[in-house]
């Protein structure tokens, strides 16, 4: 609290706006510090209801951030008339009696409400809170029983399976009674072991974590099981060196990760089995993928079930996924036929994000589905026949693109979906929501904002599983006629309402998010505009952060906050996006301190057309870094403030690995980057970047190394650490030693080539960390220390550490 004081009259003694010399002061990195998004992020409130709808279907509740702590409010259907849904100040009467003086709502967690909104249950400490609500509240609280680690019960609650020295168990949680499912198993060619190229070996390791059987699933009614078994027996170990031990010990201790890397023969490689029971008769059969097919990734392995007919869907996809395919499995026999099969000279897609849930759903327990296919140059929907295999018909169509199908209703067989583009004139980028008939025709807009309308997908599942990224909130409900939409701009905070579902009319006014408190932070919202890119015709998006301290001579120094994946995309869309940021991040802050700060979607990433997507394939990034400065000049001419004359990069993960390219690619552009946590030679890695760089051929042919030391020719171009006689400004390097998902080598690769190229470098190394030091305080000060000393040529202050609070999103 009293940093907090110190810093707050640290602010108000540099008044925003007031020109002041080129010195870097302890209080404008106060200042920063309080952008850094996972500090503004907290600063707003109400952005977003997720809603909790009653059984009767007469209304909702959710709850609120208010002035003295959280609000629960009732909702009323149709109207949408709102009300406490109890008396706050007795219920915090009644949790000081049970829980000690001064504890309230602002205390617990994982609050929820029963369907009559008489009780209430949470968390408090390690006790479960349950009171009975009316006039006088009454609490009771009980001892958290902590569940059985490593066990994933099926959806009937009978059973658990858990994974126990390589094998399989089976528990009947009415008897306790437990049963092996199978005896075979050996070290590294185990049954429901989370392989080690999962990419959470050493955590799992270090930390003693237990997780359910990896990718089992158990079918809706409990009866099949699905169980993955791994042989990881032939893989070679990468090894990672805990340099200084984080258990306190002083010898280093190294860590073998059993992960290939592309290129390896193929009796190197992992190979997956899929074993499916049947726990009613004990039957055990393996599923037999048709030939060059795998299944799984980060969604799982089993698409949906059909109980009724005996059989399981499975999605498909050739290594590089030139191919997709929908398969069918029999429940009985194992054996799989192929029902949709879809080919392209580039890459198929699902979803026109890489990590939201493919849009594919089984309808009518296996008769049909729907089937997502950017076959006509942009992303849309097809009902097939789910037994036979046959296109029925386009569902959607037309130069736009379908983003997320989010509830399918079947009984009145309508689809609503997220779409962008479709509406003239507006941002390409902005969602809507749509609904249409499955027979196809004229989707209906449901949402008429010229804003971005924040439907959250449904992640993949294993990000569900893994990461713990929540499903999405239920918002739509077809059988009471609304749902719920939140919208914004990035200039424009958030607001929801109740909408119907048969036309989108208004219905009520929810909530309109307060921004008070970020906005007396200092923060002031960024411009986002459409420009050319690189080759003169295509539209770019690309949001600008106006420098927030004036520099002398009014020019200020330009960032480039970047990504550039092909998986996502990243400019801010929406006033939660632009405050909270994502993967290209600390905009605001940066440019608290005096940068122009640029963060741009380029050609090569997701949410245009099909042709925009795949531009430059399989050298996505040298067609974006070229749109990222043309995006730049444009700018530029618009904003006399920035200076091309100093103009900096920067970006973690696949934007360290843009921000490095970029600075060796054009040198004559960009002067300085901080590049950390990327992947600067694709053939030194674990396999898996074939989806965006094809599938790479080595000197005879085959996609298999005939040496040690051979790349794939087709990867020339793609190899960054070939350029490193190119570099003439100030690079640094940054990287964590227990990251598998971008092991140290790749850092050492490009070290080694800049030294032999006698070029001038540097590096920092972070101890102990993963892959999500990005978020850590001490390196974004780092990185902030960077720019200050060789863009601004100022020095940094003696600040104190970052603090950095949980407003960031991955």
């Amino acid at each position: 609290m009293r940093r907090a004081l110190i810093a707050g009259c640290l602010i108000l003694a540099v008044p925003l706006g007031v020109s002041a010399d080129a010195a870097i002061t302890a209080a404008d990195y106060a200042a920063a510090e309080q952008l850094l998004e996972s500090n503004a992020g907290d600063m707003i409130k109400n952005f977003e209801l997720r809603p909790h709808w009653l059984a009767d279907g007469s209304g909702f509740w959710f709850q609120r951030s208010g002035d003295e702590g959280p609000e629960f409010v009732r909702v009323e259907l149709p109207g949408g008339d709102k009300r406490p849904a109890f008396d706050h100040a007795a219920l915090n009467l009644a949790f000081g009696k049970t829980l000690g003086e001064g504890v309230g709502l602002s205390d617990v967690h994982a609050p929820a409400l029963d369907d009559n909104l008489e009780t209430f249950i949470a968390v408090y400490d390690t006790r479960k809170v349950t009171c009975t609500l009316g006039s006088t509240p009454q609490c009771s609280a009980q001892a958290l029983e902590a569940p059985a680690a490593g066990r994933l019960v099926s959806p009937n609650g009978q059973y658990a399976v858990l994974s126990r020295d390589h094998n399989l168990f089976l528990v009947d949680l009415g008897s306790g009674e437990e049963r092996s499912l199978t005896s075979d198993g050996e070290p590294y060619y185990a049954y429901g072991k989370m392989p080690d190229t999962s990419l959470l070996t050493i955590q799992i390791k270090k930390h003693g974590l237990a997780f359910p059987p990896f990718a089992a699933q158990f079918s809706p009614d409990s009866r099949y099981l699905l169980v993955p078994r791994m042989d990881e027996r032939k893989v070679r170990v990468n090894p990672f060196v805990e340099w200084v031990p984080s258990d306190g010990s002083l010898r280093p201790v190294v860590h073998e990760v059993r992960q290939p890397f592309t290129g390896d023969a193929k009796a190197e490689m992992p190979v997956q089995e899929l074993h499916l029971w049947d726990l009613d008769t004990g039957r055990h059969v393996e599923l037999a993928l048709p030939e060059g097919m795998v299944t799984g990734g980060l969604g799982g392995h089993i698409l949906d079930w059909s109980t009724s007919r005996g059989q399981a869907f499975l999605l498909g996809r050739s290594i590089g996924s030139k191919q997709v395919t929908l398969l069918r499995a029999d429940l009985a026999t194992g054996k799989v036929i192929t029902v949709i099969d879809e080919s392209s000279p580039t890459r198929i897609k699902l979803n026109s994000a890489e990590y939201n849930r493919p849009n594919v759903r089984i309808l009518g327990d296996g008769a049909e589905v729907i089937w997502f296919s950017e076959r006509s140059g942009w992303g849309h929907l097809y009902l097939y026949d789910a037994q036979s295999g046959e296109l029925r018909h386009a569902i959607t169509g037309g130069d736009w693109l379908v983003q997320d199908i989010h509830y399918v209703d079947e009984a009145e067989r309508q689809v609503y979906f997220t779409g962008g583009g479709r509406e003239p004139g507006r941002d390409p980028y902005f969602r809507h929501l749509y609904r249409v008939p499955l027979e196809g025709g004229d989707p209906v807009l449901l949402t008429a904002e010229n804003a971005d309308h924040h439907f959250p997908p449904d992640p993949v599942l294993m990000m569900s599983v893994l990461f713990g990224v929540p499903a999405a909130p239920a918002l739509i409900r077809p059988e009471s006629g609304v749902f719920i939409d939140t919208w914004s701009t990035v200039d424009e905070p958030p607001v929801t309402a109740l909408r119907s579902t048969r036309d989108g009319r208004l219905v009520a006014t929810l909530e309109r998010a307060d921004v008070s408190a970020l906005l007396a932070a200092g923060w002031k919202p960024p411009v986002r505009r459409a420009v050319k890119a690189a080759d003169g015709k295509t539209d770019l998006y690309t949001v600008y952060w106006a420098p927030l301290k004036k520099l002398d001579g009014d020019k200020h120094p330009v960032l480039d906050a970047a990504y550039g994946g092909p998986q996502i995309s990243v400019a801010p869309r929406n006033f939660v996006e632009a405050v909270r940021a994502s993967a290209a991040s600390n905009q605001a802050a940066l440019a608290r301190l005096g940068f122009a700060v640029v963060t741009t979607d380029g050609r090569g990433t997701p949410l245009r057309s099909k042709a925009f997507d795949d531009a430059g394939y399989t050298e996505f990034t040298r067609v974006a870094i070229e749109d990222h400065i043309a995006a730049i000049e444009q700018l530029a001419e618009q904003q006399p403030e920035m200076d091309l004359d100093r103009v900096g990069i920067y970006g973690h993960s696949w934007g360290g690995t843009f921000s490095a390219q970029a600075m060796l690619q054009r040198p004559d552009f960009y002067q300085v980057a901080v590049s950390s946590a990327g992947v600067y030679d694709y053939s030194a890695t674990y396999p898996g970047f074939e989806l965006f760089t094809g599938v790479p051929t080595y000197a005879d042919g085959s996609a298999y190394r005939g040496s040690p030391s051979e790349k794939p020719g087709n990867w020339n171009r793609l190899d960054i650490t070939a350029l490193a006689a190119n570099l003439r400004g100030k690079l640094m390097i940054a990287y964590g030693d227990m990251d598998e998902n971008v092991p140290q080598n790749q850092a050492m690769r490009l070290v080694d080539a800049l030294t032999r190229a006698n070029k001038h470098y540097d590096l920092l190394y972070m101890p102990n960390r993963t892959h999500n030091f990005f978020g850590e305080g001490y390196f974004i000060q780092r990185r902030m220390d960077y720019f200050v000393e060789h863009l601004l040529k100022a020095v940094p202050p003696a600040a104190e550490p970052f603090h950095v609070g949980q407003g960031a999103t991955m």
